[in-house]
């Protein structure tokens, strides 16, 4: 039943007239499916780890010094994301990449990127801790900018491994410096417990993942050289990713930025804990689409188009399936999940968290679609995707806040990806690579999961997951 029900999803006509193109990608498709469940095993063991670790820093720390780091992590990564011209979606996707003088300029290009944004950093902390009425600002932005130049400085060799689809490889890395990571986070906060624990611990994990990259393939010759040849190819290729960064940051950390001006830290922090917890699994569809489905898609960009999407229909089908249900099952049971792991401090991330986790299937949805356009070289697409998505939250959180406060802006923020879907799956369609019908489907499935366990819960004398959202 589950077969006839994943094959009436893949839009398939006529099977038997692709059995040779089947056997043909056995192998890559194999390649795939290997590179998946590598990164679902170690994003898996990356997010207990992280929960574990926040756990623990919740127990440790107050909630107003985690409102304090999502300014300035959302700070940070909008610095990053403004000057991104795509140094690693350029080395997975250019034919030349592994020609030491390509992966030298790109190379050469981020580490000059990445002392420019140390030095922005530097020049704007002081009217940022002004604009946020948070003085401590002034020190915290400049010393937390030191994984800047960690990261310009780290070894090419990530972004090569990924383009190789040694996924193994590269998901033991993340693995490795996701615990010394962990680690090093509760050892700062256990003996300073404050918010430089936090800024420090940060720190610490872009240093461990600086030296970790050169392990990786120790013999790739690296050094300081730019090709104006090369360095053409980059910026032309990377003008889109630049242009969708901008917006992707603005879509993806507007509510971070926006909230502080409005909410105290300690309801900020609150805020960020549930958000934190909720784009796990959209983290994890980004990861899959980054490190697997767009270098293969990438790799196979030769192929005609209405094969390549034969081959992923009904891999894409199953796995979405396996998304809903899991989905479906995480909103019925997280309101529970902080009530065990939480104190009092943090509790209304109960109410919080099913709304969130709910609209994350939109960010799987466009997700995965933006990397299949991504990997056929179409990344115009994903920056008309986040302004629309940015847009969307510009208009909404102001309205949804003066209407129900944090509520609205919940609300606003679970369907924001969905706004953000709109425009991916117009390119999808425009390129003919679209799965919208399977999509549909899905959607109304994942629906009908959640209301089935939100009936069993109420039944079982538990009420529902939003019984305190109204």
């Amino acid at each position: 039943m589950l077969r006839t029900f994943c094959d009436c999803l893949t839009d398939v006509k006529c099977p038997a007239a692709h059995a040779d193109l089947a056997s043909a990608m056995k192998i890559s498709v194999g390649v795939l499916l290997k590179g998946s469940a590598w990164t679902i095993g170690a994003y898996g063991f990356g997010q207990v780890l992280r929960m574990g670790t926040n756990v623990v820093l919740a127990r440790l720390l107050a909630p107003e010094l985690f409102g304090i780091m999502l300014i300035v992590n959302s700070l940070r990564t909008g610095i990053t994301l403004i000057s991104d011209f795509g140094v690693g979606q350029n080395i997975v996707y250019n034919k030349e990449a592994n020609n030491p003088e390509f992966y030298n300029t790109a190379r050469t290009m981020e580490i000059i990127r990445s002392v420019l944004l140390f030095v922005v950093c530097l020049a704007v902390a002081i009217p940022l801790s002004r604009f946020y009425r948070s003085p401590i600002l002034v020190w915290i932005l400049p010393v937390s900018a030191l994984s800047f130049v960690t990261s310009g400085f780290s070894s090419v060799s990530r972004f090569l491994v990924q383009k190789r689809m040694e996924v193994a490889k590269l998901n033991m890395f993340e693995m490795i410096v996701a615990f010394i990571s962990s680690v090093g986070y509760i050892q700062f906060a256990y003996f300073s417990p404050n918010i430089w624990s936090l800024v420090l611990g940060g720190v610490f994990g872009s240093v461990v993942s600086m030296i970790g990259s050169y392990y990786l393939l120790p013999y790739t010759r690296q050094k300081l050289y730019i090709s104006k040849r090369y360095a053409r190819q980059i910026l032309g290729f990377g003008k889109w990713i630049f242009v969708s960064s901008i917006v992707y940051f603005l879509s993806m950390n507007y509510d971070r930025l926006y909230l502080p001006k409005l909410l105290s830290f300690d309801v900020l922090g609150v805020y960020g804990v549930a958000r934190s917890i909720a784009e796990l699994i959209g983290i994890l569809t980004l990861r899959l689409g980054n490190i697997v489905l767009f270098p293969f898609i990438a790799s196979h960009a030769q192929m005609a188009r209405s094969d390549l999407h034969l081959q992923l229909a009904s891999i894409r089908a199953k796995s979405f399936l396996a998304v809903a249900i899991g989905i479906s099952i995480l909103v019925a049971i997280s309101d529970v999940a902080i009530k065990i792991l939480y104190d009092h401090r943090y509790q209304d991330a109960g109410w919080m968290l099913p709304l969130l986790i709910l609209g994350s299937w939109f960010s799987v949805l466009a997700s995965v679609n933006d990397s299949t356009l991504l990997g056929l070289g179409k990344p115009s697409y994903s920056a008309m995707a986040n302004s629309t998505k940015f847009a969307f939250l510009a208009i909404g959180l102001p309205l949804g806040f003066a209407v129900s406060g944090v509520l609205g802006v919940v609300i606003v923020f679970a369907l924001a990806d969905l706004c953000r879907y709109v425009p991916i799956f117009m390119g999808q369609y425009r390129e003919r690579f679209s799965f919208g019908r399977q999509d549909l489907v899905l959607s109304l499935a994942l629906l009908g999961l959640t209301a089935f366990w939100q009936w069993l819960r109420w039944v079982l004398g538990f009420g529902t997951s939003f019984d305190k959202v109204f």
